[in-house]
């Protein structure tokens, strides 16, 4: 009975290693950045389709550095100016794969994985600092 249950644990951790390592295995590469949406504190939304940037993700390091510089208009009212910045942050990822901890010099964010290909990724996380939640859809180069 008892080594009935460590091999069903075993077999758990290595499914959940093997999550790990395939989406490690998709994210990695030098990614640019296609679209961005941005949802406002107030449910808002807005689109800046044409953003500059790339991010670089290393899964063997661990790593992810890049920027991705975005430019959208507040209700026709004023033009925001902003940006997402990563500078060589070190990741970490959770057992299911689709969320990963970035530790960035000032914060740590989280960072959900919503699409993973070969070709595209999409994912997004929440500036607590501005109350936004931001979505960025990339291609890899």
């Amino acid at each position: 009975m008892r080594n009935s249950l460590y091999i069903c644990i075993l077999m758990v951790f290595l499914a959940a290693c093997q999550k790990q390592k395939a989406q490690l295995k998709r994210i990695d590469g030098t990614w640019k950045v296609e679209l961005v949406r941005v949802l406002d504190g107030e449910g808002f939304t807005f689109y800046d389709s044409v953003p500059v940037g790339e991010v670089v993700i290393s899964s063997d390091l661990k790593k992810m550095d890049g920027r991705i510089d975005l430019d959208y208009s507040y209700f026709g009212l004023s033009q925001v100016q902003d940006s997402f910045v990563v500078s060589h942050a070190n990741f970490d990822i959770n057992e299911s794969g689709d969320h990963l901890l970035v530790k960035r010099s000032t914060d740590t964010i989280d960072i959900r994985i919503l699409l993973s290909s070969k070709k595209n990724l999409e994912f997004e996380y929440y500036d607590n600092k501005q109350y936004r939640l931001r979505r960025f859809a990339l291609r890899k180069l």
